[in-house]
């Protein structure tokens, strides 16, 4: 019989590519994850995985064996969902994680809200970005996490979790106020020259720059890294660079900060809430999607955003708000 732990060790290596990585990702050592991989192997009576150099690399019994193992962690989170159904009242732990920006604006909202209606519910709270906070939900360390995406990335779909969308709000760019460009129209494609303040290796926030400005037609200075919007903010206003800004980072004045919208791109940046497939039967789960909701409506009233798209076919949304 298989065991369901070592299939999430398989599900993980299928994820990070290693050894390293993977015992890293879950808090243990590399000769424990060969261990438990090998037994698994063993039970499976097929082969799962090779070597290509340093990674491994999954046969395409593994590969087929990640994808059930997808559909069977979904089926444990929902027969979990269907017994805290059951119980008396919300109450228990609840644990949350948004990216900074979603975390001020969005998510303390929200857990107001749910402390207000559910005193019961211990809830915690923590800030990473998506590529941190991802990869906690699936392995169970975190239950609700708020995420981001670029309409000009494409998108990254998971079997194991669920988003729900919250809001979309538009990109501008932000220069320091005494730039040539800082008042009248700007394009992109004026801004070659400049450097741009943006977000860590490996992170979406600097994907999306670097793919805009090879759209407009040249390939962006990044030497200056943050992803914290007032650090970015504050780059800009000292005369460091030029920076993509959304509305949600805007909650203070910046006199030494332009906000202009390029005329020669036009982006959004969406933000969606995510949760491990089959968990959004949990009573707590539930009142903390219809929190969120409930506090990016109030956001989107207050920024004047777009309320949720009714097209099922709009990328990660359908008329439920649900993919």
């Amino acid at each position: 019989m298989l065991n369901v732990n070592r299939l999430r060790l398989l599900r993980e290596l299928a994820t990070r590519g290693t050894i390293a990585a993977t015992a890293h990702a879950l808090f243990l050592t590399p000769p424990a994850v060969s261990q438990q991989l090998a037994l698994l192997e063993r039970e499976a009576g097929v082969p799962l995985f090779e070597r290509s150099g340093r990674r491994i690399r999954l046969t395409p019994a593994g590969q087929a064996l990640v994808e059930d193992a997808e559909r069977i962690f979904a089926e444990i989170e929902r027969a979990e969902a269907r017994l805290d159904a059951y119980a008396q009242g919300l109450r228990g732990p609840l644990r949350t994680c948004a990216f900074p920006t979603a975390a001020r604006a969005l998510l303390v909202p929200a857990l107001a809200r749910l402390r207000a209606q559910h005193p019961e519910l211990a809830v915690s709270m923590v800030d990473l970005e998506p590529e941190q906070s991802l990869p906690m939900l699936k392995a169970g360390e975190l239950d609700v996490v708020v995420t981001y995406g670029f309409d000009r990335l494409p998108e990254r779909s998971d079997p194991g979790t669920e988003r729900f969308w919250l809001f979309s709000e538009p990109i501008s760019i932000a220069l320091p106020a005494d730039h040539p460009r800082a008042s009248g129209d700007v394009r992109v494609a004026d801004l070659a020259d400049e450097q741009w303040i943006v977000g860590h290796d490996g992170s979406s926030f600097l994907e999306v720059v670097v793919r805009v400005c090879n759209d407009a037609g040249f390939e962006p200075h990044v030497d200056l890294h943050s992803n914290d919007y007032q650090v970015i903010l504050a780059a800009v206003q000292a005369g460091l660079g030029a920076a993509i800004v959304v509305p949600t980072a805007l909650f203070a004045e910046y006199p030494g900060v332009a906000i202009r919208e390029p005329t020669d791109v036009r982006m959004r940046r969406h933000v969606h809430a995510v949760i491990r497939r089959g968990s959004a039967e949990r009573p707590a789960i539930a009142a903390a999607l219809a929190a969120l909701r409930s506090a990016a409506d109030t956001l989107a009233c207050e920024l004047r955003l777009p309320t949720p798209p009714a097209d099922p076919q709009r990328p990660g949304q359908t008329s439920a708000r649900r993919s």
